[in-house]
């Protein structure tokens, strides 16, 4: 399987959503991605700023050096990712059913700040990786303000959680 030909794929469509994405919006999206069942074969840690692909890192590196994207390192702490590859280097890297989970993200998605899913995808995190039994809202809200400590209100956290059960990540 060629993950690097579905990293370029999604990229390019979270390009055409998101005009300038930088790392952290592409590592929080591929992370619903992946959630949503579509193999991308990334493994996620807890980071500073949510769950964090090392192997997504390194394979945006990758692309950058084969000239698939551009990622621009002078806008200060946001490295803006460009897709500058041809359409012929991805044709058939994803499936009509990886497509439609892929759409699904983007359209609920693409347009939240790399903030708003910085919270949404550590609650995800929190909930399905750091939780065992008995994962209630206000355990998982507490689990990721003892993570994020005062970043986010619970205000914020609970509106967020809401959107992830709205949309079949949490239950």
């Amino acid at each position: 399987m060629d993950y690097f030909k579905k990293y370029a794929s999604i990229i390019k469509q979270i390009c055409s959503v998101h005009p300038e994405p930088g790392k952290k919006l592409v590592q929080k999206l591929m992370y619903l991605i992946e959630r949503r069942g579509v193999d991308v074969g990334l493994n996620y840690k807890i980071h500073f700023f949510g769950p964090y692909s090392e192997k997504l890192d390194n394979a945006l590196h990758f692309l950058e050096s084969d000239d698939v994207i551009e990622i621009d390192t002078g806008r200060g702490m946001t490295h803006v990712i460009k897709f500058c590859g041809t359409d012929e280097e991805i044709a058939d890297a994803l499936t009509p059913a990886e497509q439609e989970q892929i759409s699904f993200v983007l359209k609920n998605f693409g347009a939240k700040s790399p903030l708003e899913l910085e919270a949404l995808t550590t609650l995800d995190y929190a909930a399905n990786n750091l939780m065992k039994n008995d994962i209630s809202d206000e355990k998982i809200v507490k689990q990721v303000k003892e993570i994020k400590g005062t970043k986010f209100t619970e205000e914020v956290l609970y509106k967020e959680l809401q959107i992830l059960k709205k949309y079949d990540y949490l239950h």
